[in-house]
């Protein structure tokens, strides 16, 4: 019988964990450091350590080689579901994240993240890189948990640019010779302080860049200069990482922090870059899939985690995923789960660590999700056209989404039962939309068994319906962002185009901005929260009108205002009075001159309200 559990930490070994620490040291300078290192799109056959003959990764091979490796360890399919599992414990789904942008990213501030923990327990916390778990008022790292942050530009890899703590800086550097060396600063001037370190890398998302030298190195290697820039990105993020660590033990810190290495999710297939050649160098272990499926190549991720002379270094198979590592890491430093917290579906992986696992410890479970709207296709690297994937799950309505229309899995330690995979492309057949593989004999996922095991399949089966009405009773799932308005006085105050909560059957929503505007009636919806209530003059960002003098409609509640779209990027229909409190801001076009273009306006890019 499998037996689920969910939703608990693992009390006796914190307790007893939490009483070592006290008797053998000081509490305040001596709990355990944390570093928690973070890729974007490393792919598990990425490192030399998992047998990748080309890359040379020496300084991850060896804190591998110093850690507790896991063989079976999982992310989501995507970087944005990803950080928001690992940032709550808690599935994905449930935090208000569903996607990675158009407005799904979006982390709920309902939801507490591992750094208001740690914080609140009296460590100094700092992030450095990739944020990707929204980008407004409310919803920043800084807001949020950490007390020194450094929001890198996406994807900027050479002379990166970003905000630190709340300004605006620019490097003539490579960007994870930034984000390292802002880590080491912290680790320094904190050394004897407890501190919690997190850095998600941009390595080795695109634009492909790289030092040159490590470019022509793997060139003369006999790859492709794509493939030749993606294995620099890992390399000479490998070199950079060679300071940090080199950092923690020069200070005398070794034995007193916990290193965390991982991914995001799986290789990315960056079409039009990587040839099926580069690919199948690159996959040299043979998983199928890529990023963005539920294949084993989109969600398996290294995780290696080192304390040194505390955990001895071994291989595990144990299965764990990335709801785990908020309550292991709260069980190691003996921080009790706030009271107020929402429950978590990870469990701490310590016992595990410590090699020490009780007779008596129930098999997990872990659940997985990919996006209906990018569906995996007939190639295991390449996927279908994107469909209407950042259409939102409009309020009141997530209690009618079928099971039977998405993409998830539920896997236990040995088997891994897939709803719509797209198996009939790959080798397999589909049984009702399952597939049903014994990882540990299949871990390629060759051979569907489900009508040799239906005793398994139908008991999975029954565990995904339970975990999927779950996650849509859950109060934050599938909500889109919602913006402050004048939060802290703020005068200028941006929603963005590519987050509402509603929009009319004619506009698609993108990645960036809300398109295909074409007629009278077309209307958007965006949930806001006015903090400093006044008078608001509206600006409409778009691309050029091509319907220059169609009427348009800003209302909010009951307070509404007119105008037209201008040729220009810029629309200003007025001053709009908002009172204090939550309520929907509402774009629509109510009239359209006749013998306009079929598009009127094509990008809706952000409303920006300016206090008065």
């Amino acid at each position: 019988m499998i037996r689920a559990i969910r939703n608990i930490l693992w009390h006796p070994f914190l307790t007893i964990g939490f009483a070592v620490l006290l008797t053998s040291c000081n509490v305040e300078t001596e709990r355990p450091n944390f570093i928690l290192i973070q890729m974007d799109d490393l792919g598990w056959d990425d490192l030399s350590v998992h047998g990748n003959q080309i890359i040379e990764t020496p300084t991850i091979d060896r804190l591998a080689g110093e850690s507790v490796q896991f063989n079976q360890f999982y992310v989501n399919p995507v970087c944005a579901p990803t950080r928001a599992s690992l940032l709550t414990g808690r599935d994905f789904l449930r935090t208000g994240v569903s996607h990675v942008n158009g407005g799904k990213e979006y982390l709920n501030p309902g939801e507490t993240i591992i750094a208001e923990i740690f914080s609140e327990a009296g460590y100094v916390t700092g992030m450095w890189g990739k944020w990707h778990s929204g980008g407004t008022d409310g919803y920043l790292p800084g807001e949020r948990g950490f007390d020194e942050v450094y929001r890198a530009k996406l994807y900027r890899h050479k002379d990166n640019f970003g905000v630190l703590n709340g300004k605006d800086v620019q490097h003539s550097k490579w960007a994870d010779e930034v984000l390292i060396s802002y880590a080491i600063e912290f680790i320094t001037e904190n050394r004897d302080k407890p501190f919690f370190a997190y850095l998600p890398s941009m390595t080795c998302h695109g634009p492909l860049e790289a030092p040159e030298e490590y470019i022509q190195k793997n060139i003369e290697k006999g790859l492709s200069r794509n493939l030749a820039t993606l294995y620099g990105m890992v390399e000479h993020f490998d070199f950079q990482l060679q300071r940090l660590i080199e950092a923690v033990d020069e200070l005398g810190l070794a034995e007193h922090t916990v290193i965390l290495f991982m991914s995001d999710n799986g290789p990315a297939v960056n079409n039009g870059a990587f040839t099926d050649e580069d690919r199948q160098i690159r996959y040299v272990s043979g998983l199928k899939g890529h990023k963005g499926n539920i294949w084993e190549n989109g969600v398996k991720s290294p995780l290696f985690i080192r304390w040194k002379d505390h955990y001895k270094p071994t291989t595990v198979n144990n299965l764990a995923d990335v709801t785990d590592i908020l309550p292991t890491l709260l069980d190691i430093a003996g921080i009790e789960l706030p009271t107020s917290n929402l429950p978590l579906d990870g469990r701490s992986i310590r016992p595990v660590l410590e090699a020490n696992i009780p007779e008596q410890w129930p098999e997990k479970l872990a659940y997985n999700y990919a996006n209906p709207g990018w569906p995996p296709s007939d190639l295991p690297w390449t996927p279908e056209g994107i469909k209407d994937e950042y259409r939102p799950v409009e309020p009141g309505t997530k209690q009618d989404l079928k099971i039977e229309d998405q993409i998830i899995y539920v896997r236990s330690e040995r088997y891994k039962l897939l709803l719509n995979p797209d198996v009939e492309h790959n080798g397999g057949t589909l049984e009702g939309g399952y597939a049903l593989y014994d990882i540990l004999k299949d871990p390629l996922e060759k051979i569907n068994i489900i009508k040799d095991h239906p005793e398994t399949a139908e008991q999975l089966k029954m565990e995904l319906d339970q975990w999927f009405e779950g996650i849509k009773q859950a109060p934050h799932s599938f909500e889109m962002p919602l913006f402050l308005i004048g939060k802290d006085g703020r005068k200028d105050n941006i929603i963005k185009g590519q987050a509402p909560v509603r929009i009319s059957s004619n506009l698609k929503n993108t990645v960036g901005t809300l398109n295909g505007w074409r007629e009278a009636g077309d209307f958007a919806e965006y949930s806001i929260e006015v903090i400093t209530p006044g008078d608001y003059s509206i600006i409409i960002n778009h691309a050029s009108s091509h319907a220059s003098g169609a009427s348009i409609m800003v209302s909010v509640g009951e307070e509404r205002i007119t105008g037209t779209l201008t040729d220009k990027q810029k629309s200003e229909p007025g001053v709009i009075s908002l009172k204090q409190g939550k309520a929907l801001l509402r774009l629509e076009i109510t009239d359209v001159p006749e013998g306009s273009p079929e598009i009127i306006m094509d990008k809706l890019r952000s409303i920006e309200l300016m206090l008065q």
